[in-house]
């Protein structure tokens, strides 16, 4: 049969995916499931993920293992629709169906994906990402309006660590891996009373990283990073439960990531730092004594300390190295850094009311975030200091309303004003004030027990913001660009994202085939981009707003056991995304193409064989293919097809398991600029990119008791 146009393409698939799941046999089973117990709370309550409506993925703590996974962009590969970028150390900038920030230099940032760790609002801090003693990571695509606001545009990944129990209990796990990778975790959890709890938890991994720079003969892109939780849970009273986190995170990563030769042989004589040091707390406490509802009341507060920086020439000016520090020493060189130091402060309080039945809920929420920048630039004639003070308020509300025996409306509200207050050393004083509106309006309908079809329309938006660089090039008429350009943009409007969705979710009588399946039609209205002008090799960022933007797609994800030995998982993304009414600066009209970060396609499958009770063998591939790095230039990360493998065993109380990542040296470029660097050349342009994790390999061993 012919297909005569793409949405009869879109359409067959999705109509071949149901077929499966509307003719098995599909009833009730056992509470006690495996699936049962996969619970997620992207609805503000906790359902398992097959109820859910709304595109989700999660990864288990079995599942970080397998894959000898520390980090979170370590697991991103195995999931639709779902992409990241590094431009440092890690790769913490991350965009779900093409929609995320990609760097943070000067400006400000409003993130579009949003991290919460333990129910604290993380967003902005990927850097805080690690998984030890995580049980579960979520992954919700798409809006989320209504739960999360302004931090949750294009989606939000949740993080739970390991619950505190009455049972006394230790984790420890010890690991070494190539590049003199090793690591070592201690967790305990035990009861101090008959009604209160506590978990400790602490790991610290270290790397030589996967740069060797030839001029200091030295590793300097190691990474060193730690991190330590304690949870306390209590019952104080029958009715009211509290639970207090408190986390440490202490990264002290080398960033040297950048060559000419785009190498991981570097000569950059004053290499970078990526470092964050955060102190966090938060108490969730619930009270369940009245008739009607149930009161939630969270509380978190974080104390960060954040430094980026890096060579900007990438070489050396070393007259005893003349082959070396050739670029640095050509007459046309030049030799700068760039330094940022952050202290960022947040507070949030978020007051929510659950009904008994499960069929409302409604809150109040505030956040206030301050963040302080000193810049320190070779360019510069002193450094550069800004303060950038924002609050939130919201109000919010969603209800659940049975509108026949099989189909439930929900319904769902958010109203929320965002005030930002900007200074600056430069005189400069800003403010904006937003009021923007989301929400979530879905049908589920319970096809049979266990299928569930849905259709969703969300809204989600991100607040505006200051262009700090802008305010800088406004007043400096000496440039040769025109200062009324920038004039016109020193502050910039918010964004809005409409999101139709319609999904499929269903497994089998026995569990052994479980399948979810999501085809989404996204519009992004007022559509924030960034953009850069490059001037003698003096860069300009700035955030703009394109006039609109739409992206269109699929994802499917399933597991299958084929055996009682053969257990396969797979995942599979579509994704169309287009810019709208958008020119750069520099006169590049991007109307029409495709957005950064945005590959056609991506895949991972995985299958995993128990030769016996505690030997198994495990082999995955993933891929993605090509996209944009940047919506200011048309330069491309290549397709990249990846193979993972992992042998293990595990007994009752220990396993060990042998793991290795990208087994066939694949280079993936992570990040990538174009522009010119080489005066070796004349500064021509080229596309520089930062290059992703090589193969890896290790052997991590686990005693639980």
């Amino acid at each position: 049969m012919e297909l005569s146009n793409p949405m009869n393409l879109r359409l067959s698939l999705i109509t071949a995916a149901l077929l499966p799941l509307i003719s098995a046999p599909l009833v009730a089973h056992a509470d006690d499931s495996d699936l049962e117990r996969i619970v997620v709370t992207g609805d503000f309550q906790r359902e398992s993920i097959q109820t859910l409506s709304a595109s989700a993925s999660l990864f288990s703590e079995s599942e970080i293992n397998q894959r000898g996974a520390s980090y979170l962009d370590e697991m991103l590969g195995s999931t639709a629709n779902v992409n990241f970028t590094s431009g440092a150390s890690r790769g913490r900038y991350i965009q779900i169906r093409g929609v995320g920030l990609r760097s943070q230099f000067v400006d400000p940032i409003n993130p579009s994906v949003g991290l919460v760790i333990d129910g604290i609002n993380y967003s902005g801090l990927g850097g805080s990402s690690l998984l030890f003693d995580i049980d579960q990571v979520e992954i919700y695509r798409g809006p989320q309006g209504t739960r999360f606001g302004a931090d949750g545009m294009a989606g939000m990944i949740q993080m739970e660590s390991a619950q505190a129990t009455a049972d006394p209990s230790l984790k420890l796990q010890v690991g070494m891996g190539t590049y003199n990778s090793r690591e070592a975790g201690l967790a305990a959890s035990t009861g101090l009373t008959d009604d209160t709890s506590a978990r400790v938890s602490y790991f610290r991994r270290k790397s030589d990283g996967y740069v060797d720079n030839l001029y200091l003969n030295d590793e300097t892109q190691q990474q060193d990073e730690q991190v330590a939780r304690f949870k306390l849970n209590s019952q104080l009273t029958e009715h009211l439960n509290t639970e207090l986190n408190l986390h440490y995170i202490d990264i002290n990563n080398g960033y040297d990531a950048f060559t000419l030769d785009n190498s991981r042989n570097s000569v950059a004589d004053e290499p970078g730092q990526d470092n964050q040091q955060s102190y966090a707390i938060g108490s969730n406490n619930t009270y369940t004594g009245f008739d009607a509802f149930d009161v939630n009341l969270n509380l978190s507060a974080i104390d960060t300390e954040l430094l980026y920086s890096f060579d900007e020439d990438w070489v050396c000016n070393d007259p005893s190295e003349p082959q070396l520090c050739a670029a640095g020493l050509h007459p046309w060189g030049y030799s700068s850094t760039d330094i940022y130091t952050r202290d960022r402060d947040d507070q949030s309080v978020n007051l929510q009311f659950n009904s008994k039945t499960g069929n409302w809920v409604a809150g109040v929420y505030y956040q206030n975030r301050d963040v302080d920048l000193e810049r320190e630039y070779t360019w510069l004639a002193s450094p550069f200091a800004s303060t950038y003070e924002t609050s939130n308020v919201a109000v919010y509300g969603q209800l659940a309303t049975p509108i026949g025996p099989k189909t439930t409306l929900i319904t769902g509200l958010r109203v929320e004003q965002y005030q930002g207050d900007y200074t600056d050393s430069n005189g400069f004083i800003e403010d904006t004030d937003d009021v923007m509106v989301g929400g979530k309006v879905a049908l589920e309908y319970q096809v049979i027990d266990r299928t569930m079809i849905y259709a969703s329309i969300t809204r989600g938006y991100k607040a505006g913001g200051i262009n700090s660089e802008a305010l800088a090039k406004a007043k400096d008429e000496g440039l040769n660009l025109s200062a009324d350009f920038f004039q016109q943009h020193t502050s910039f409007d918010p964004e809005y994202l409409w999101s139709g969705e319609f999904g499929v979710k269903g497994s089998s009588l026995d569990d052994k085939f479980t399948l979810r399946l999501a085809a989404f039609y996204m519009h992004r209205d007022n559509i924030q981009l960034k953009a850069w002008q490059v001037e003698n090799q003096q860069f300009t960022g700035y955030v703009d707003n394109a006039s609109s933007g739409s992206n269109y797609g699929l994802e499917i994800e399933g597991s299958y056991q084929l055996t009682e030995d053969l257990f396969l998982t797979g995942s599979a993304g579509y994704l169309n995304t287009e810019i709208d009414d958008f020119v750069t600066q520099s006169g590049l009209n991007q109307d029409g193409r495709e957005q950064a970060q945005s590959p056609k396609y991506q895949y991972a499958f995985s299958a995993r064989y128990n030769f016996t009770n505690e030997l198994y063998g495990m082999i995955g591939v993933e891929g993605k293919d090509d996209y944009y790095f940047s919506d200011s230039h048309n330069s491309q990360a290549p397709s990249s097809n990846l193979v993972n493998l992992s042998f293990g065993y595990e007994a009752d109380m220990w396993a060990v398991r042998a793991w290795a990542r990208n087994v066939f040296d694949e280079t993936v470029p992570t990040r990538g600029f174009e522009f010119g660097n080489d005066p070796l050349d004349g500064y021509a342009t080229h596309t520089y990119v930062q290059l992703g994790e090589p193969r890896v390999a290790g052997v991590t061993f686990t005693l639980e008791l």
